[in-house]
């Protein structure tokens, strides 16, 4: 990884500097790669599949992007024209991290129209494509964060490669836009496969392999050598960053969305083998079951880590007759228990940060849980507003802005700027797995001391929490974020009881105290701030020993 992100430095100071070499060396690697033809080897029904995670979402924005706006993550730009598109863009929200023009190279909007094959967005497709071959350049700063991003050129190939293949089954493309989309395939497919991303890992590398698969999988005359890398190269990635369990290790219930399309391109494809076949499907099926687990009563899926909704279509878009869950699922290898009562619902996180080799999209949400009542969200995690380096970024990922028991003077993790993290740390999940008992515990072992956190599920309706710090208990407490929807109807001394529209619950404090309440606030749309109330608990410190405990109640009336 060391090796490739010089490289990765390399090549973006290089292209600058020799933008013409740079282009000419690209444009012979795809040259060498055959021309994408319609042979019957297309698989309709993948394709079918990998839509579904672009064409929903934007197709309520094919009618703007004919006319050259778009609207990502709330925010709107208007270039004019498809043509006139600065794929170099900014928003005033984002300062250091520029998301949205990523999003934007994405062109998932494309996906939509090629399917709806709507005359006027069949032109809109041509000319974005026209725009686009003009108006970019290796040598602009900033090439390689947003239309050059190898990610945001997989998630292209992939949207693209998907509504082609459904639009030309449809026989609704102009041959003149048909050739000009085949070139344009051709040369991400090109550029894609000399800039895969292996210095960043994770996800980056599975979205590189999974445009690639799905590109070359409809082609013949693939060279034996290319297929053979290929193989090579997801089979490594599925057995390092998909956990036993189904979840990728990066612990992202946004991500875990996009791995199962990776992992449903890498089992249905013709040109890898049988042996790197089956393991993909053996993982895809626990990747849904754990795509399930993390995902809550409203449908939506859990925050934890860098997550936000709409980024990955709801699992039941996808897998609407999946098996029923049981009361107490346990994701094991990566950490993650979900505890489902008549009225209450819960998520506990007792994981680590991330991979060790690259924890990047982790957060210090150490034994926190996320808690539902009446399938509404009650207590919620920070979520991620955005990714760019700040205050905001930093409270988001930080162990005290998370319910998990802490110190608020101690820091398990550091963090530098987006994504670098220093130091590590990792809880780990208490349970027995022949219990029949709806509960679960967890662990987080630090220099500074120990905590731990039990939650167990009672009468359907209440969860109980037994938070323990080894020592400094005057330093411990739990932060709780409640989602701004919810009222604060009546405080007693050790109570608080909410309300929402028709909904009540109540936390109350059995050990230990209610410190302090003030207002704040949380994400669960990217660049999309939301009300909440936090509320700081303090465990007993009457007791004689060095420690302190805190016993808490949830529970919907």
């Amino acid at each position: 990884m060391a090796f490739y992100h010089l490289k990765r430095i390399a090549r973006n100071k290089f292209a600058v500097k020799a933008p013409k070499i740079y282009k000419y060396y690209i444009d012979r690697k795809v040259a060498s790669l055959p021309e994408f033809k319609f042979t019957g080897r297309e698989n309709l029904c993948l394709a079918k599949k990998v839509a579904a995670f672009y064409a929903p979402e934007y197709r309520p924005h094919a009618a703007d992007a004919t006319t050259g706006a778009f609207t990502l993550f709330g925010h709107r730009l208007d270039f004019g024209a498809p043509e006139n598109i600065d794929w170099n863009a900014k928003i005033e929200a984002e300062q250091d991290f520029h998301l949205w023009r990523m999003k934007l190279g994405h062109m998932g909007v494309v996906c939509p129209m090629l399917i709806d094959g709507k005359p006027e967005q069949l032109d809109a497709v041509s000319r974005l494509i026209d725009g686009y071959l003009e108006s970019t350049s290796y040598q602009q700063p900033g090439a390689f964060t947003s239309y050059l991003f190898p990610y945001s050129v997989s998630h292209r190939l992939l949207a693209l490669v998907s509504g082609f293949i459904i639009a030309h089954n449809n026989n609704s493309i102009p041959k003149d836009l048909e050739i000009k989309l085949k070139n344009f395939l051709r040369w991400n497919a090109g550029f894609i496969l000399n800039n895969i991303e292996h210095e960043l890992k994770n996800n980056h590398v599975e979205r590189n392999l999974a445009a690639l698969c799905l590109y070359f999988d409809a082609l013949d005359n693939v060279s034996a050598d290319l297929v053979s890398s290929l193989d090579r190269n997801i089979k490594e990635i599925i057995e390092a960053c998909i956990l036993p369990d189904g979840l990728l290790a990066e612990r992202s219930a946004m991500y875990q969305g996009l791995s199962v399309m990776a992992l449903m391109i890498f089992s249905e494809s013709q040109i890898l083998s049988q042996a790197t076949r089956a393991t993909a499907k053996e993982r895809l099926e626990k990747a849904i079951h754990a795509w399930a687990i993390m995902t809550h009563p409203d449908g939506e899926i859990s925050l934890f880590n860098d997550s936000w909704w709409g980024e990955v279509p709801p699992i039941d878009h996808i897998f609407p007759d999946r098996l029923p869950m049981r009361s107490l699922e346990i994701l094991d290898s990566a950490g993650y228990a979900r505890l489902a009562g008549a009225k209450i619902f819960a998520i506990f996180d007792a994981g680590p940060i991330g991979p060790s080799w690259n924890p990047g999209h982790g957060h210090g949400d150490f034994l926190s849980a996320e808690v539902d009542l009446d399938g509404k969200r009650f207590i919620v995690d920070p979520g991620t507003y955005q990714y760019s380096t700040g205050k905001r970024r930093l409270h988001e990922r930080s162990v005290q802005s998370h319910n998990g028991p802490c110190w608020r003077d101690v820091n398990p993790v550091q963090y530098n700027g987006c994504f670098k993290v220093g130091k590590l740390a990792a809880a780990s999940l208490v349970f027995d797995p022949d219990s029949t008992a709806l509960q679960i515990a967890g662990k987080l072992e630090l220099q500074g001391g120990i905590v731990q956190r039990e939650v167990q599920l009672t009468n359907n309706d209440t969860l109980k929490f037994f938070d323990r710090w080894s020592d400094k208990p005057k330093a411990a407490q739990v932060t709780l974020i409640i989602q701004g929807e919810w009222a604060l109807a009546e405080r007693t001394s050790s109570s608080l009881s909410f309300r929402a529209g028709s909904k009540r619950g109540i936390i109350s404090v059995e050990t230990g105290s209610i410190d302090s309440i003030y207002a704040g606030q949380w994400a669960r749309n990217y660049l999309k701030s939301e009300a909440a109330t936090y509320i700081v608990l303090k465990p007993d410190q009457t007791s004689s020993s060095r420690g302190g405990s805190l016993k808490w109640t949830v529970r919907h009336l």
